[in-house]
């Protein structure tokens, strides 16, 4: 069994407390950013014009999922302030989807080739999310059910979100993992595509699936169920959104792989 009691505040300075969750959740974002801007230049693209898909797709993304937070736990919205007011917690990293039609948008409106620019934002994706997700560690958050396991986490800081009464499955590191085996297939895949759209296609469909199978061993209710059955909840509401997330991009798949070979 493993403590973890120190990790919601990094540091502090002066007032200002330095949370975990969005220093790793920076880093990710920032690691993701330059791996992006080299590929811009590799491929070609307009660096200025990368940045300005980004900046969209960024905006849009953390609205989304802050909008998706707030829309599962509708008593923590008091005032239309609580929705970009971050510091308050609470991120559904599905509403970040919303960032998609954003940065097609604005890849569009840069005269960018759309599903390549998608590819590489379906290959850098994983990385950073996987970063992030080693911020939830820290910050107590989607923390997972109790375990008699002996990787199982006990939160005993008083700031952590997780409960502190028994040992819990560290999801946020089984989704690390997973995400990080993810980055490493899109990389392969980035240079073994057979079609445009490949790439972030694919990364839709594993994150789908590791979602789903993470799920399982989440414990926080509060993320919120689209089914219920006699026995209690069924189907959390991330695993109802991996569902439609793998129906649409299979579907996308047949289209792409048609597309390229007509």
């Amino acid at each position: 069994m493993a403590e973890a009691h120190l990790f919601p505040i990094l540091t502090q300075i002066g007032s200002f407390d330095l949370h975990t969750y969005g220093a790793l959740g920076a880093a990710g974002f920032l690691l993701g950013c330059w791996i992006a801007l080299r590929h811009a230049r590799r491929m070609g693209w307009s660096p200025d014009s990368v940045i300005d898909v980004i900046f969209y797709a960024s905006v849009a993304a953390i609205m989304g999922a802050r909008l998706v937070w707030m829309l599962q736990n509708p008593g923590h919205f008091q005032s239309p302030f609580d929705l970009i007011n971050l510091r308050s917690g609470g991120l559904v990293f599905y509403g970040a989807f919303l960032g998609f039609p954003a940065a097609a948008w604005a890849i569009r409106r840069h005269k960018l080739p759309t599903w390549e620019v998608l590819d590489m934002f379906g290959q850098i994706l994983p990385l950073a999310h996987g970063i992030s997700r080693l911020g939830c560690l820290g910050a107590g958050c989607c923390y997972g059910l109790p375990t008699t396991l002996p990787w199982g986490v006990l939160y005993t800081d008083p700031l952590t979100a997780a409960p502190r009464d028994v040992p819990r499955h560290p999801t946020q590191v089984y989704e690390a993992i997973g995400l990080f085996l993810i980055f490493g297939l899109m990389t392969w895949l980035s240079t073994h595509k057979r079609f445009s759209g490949q790439v972030v296609l694919s990364y839709a469909l594993s994150y789908a699936a590791l979602r789903s199978v993470v799920e399982l061993f989440r414990g926080d209710a509060d993320r919120g169920f689209v089914f219920e059955g006699l026995l209690g909840p069924v189907i959390s509401t991330s695993q109802g959104v991996s569902i439609v997330v793998a129906i649409t991009a299979l579907a996308l798949w047949r289209w792409r792989s048609k597309a390229t070979a007509a």
